[in-house]
């Protein structure tokens, strides 16, 4: 009895083929799967802001009455810091190591560099990079700070609306609440189609955070 087998040319013919199929599916899978992990690790962070927010006013009470100094340093260390789980602390120094110190919006244009002594930085335990800095708005209900979160720490892509997103502190009810929820004042929600036109690859990602947020998701 005769055994047939596959000739060279069926099996480099298969070979080809699936090679095209992982050509085409591969890069989709890892691109979701990284989005994932971006959804994933700004759900964490903001849980750990929410945390950190929580014991900050057991400690100090209402935000509302807390003191707002301009220096960020004193804002920081008194208010947010002692309820952090520390890996690394930079300050408010030009120390580098605890954030990218070149970071992009979405669509790839420069936002700045961070690694400066106005910010003060940090490393969480869970390889979180952490920048807060403080605004000089002294009228009531306005945001009195920003964090900015990158959830992979230094790895990549370092990109605001992908793994960097954005946070306001309120000194209200509102307390600390993802960028694209209200506007400076703490009153005006954002209009959902600037969320949607931020959160573009020809934008600049920075509203991102309230979308993901409340959709579970990233899909753009």
């Amino acid at each position: 009895m005769k055994k047939y087998g596959f000739t060279l040319a069926e099996v480099l013919l298969t070979l080809a083929i699936i090679g095209v199929v992982a050509a085409l599916t591969i890069p989709a899978v890892v691109t979701k799967v990284t989005k994932d992990q971006y959804v994933t690790g700004l759900k964490k962070a903001y849980n750990t802001l929410k945390a950190v927010e929580r014991e900050a006013i057991q400690e100090h009470g209402p935000m509302e009455n807390w003191t707002w100094p301009t220096n960020v340093t004193t804002t920081f260390e008194r208010y947010f810091l002692p309820h952090f789980d520390i890996l690394k602390n930079c300050g408010a120094t030009e120390e580098t190591g605890c954030f990218a110190e070149e970071i992009t919006y979405l669509d790839g244009s420069p936002s700045g560099n961070f690694t400066r002594a106005s910010n003060y930085r940090i490393v969480t335990s869970d390889g979180m990079a952490w920048v807060y800095f403080g605004t000089n708005s002294t009228t009531p209900m306005y945001r009195r700070g920003i964090f900015y979160v990158d959830v992979n720490g230094l790895k990549g892509s370092n990109k605001i609306g992908r793994d960097i997103f954005i946070f306001d502190v309120f000194p209200s009810n509102l307390g600390i609440k993802p960028w694209g929820s209200y506007d400076n004042d703490g009153t005006t929600p954002i209009p959902a189609s600037w969320i949607v036109s931020s959160c573009s690859t020809s934008s600049d990602g920075e509203y991102c955070a309230a979308k993901v947020l409340a959709e579970g998701k990233m899909d753009y």
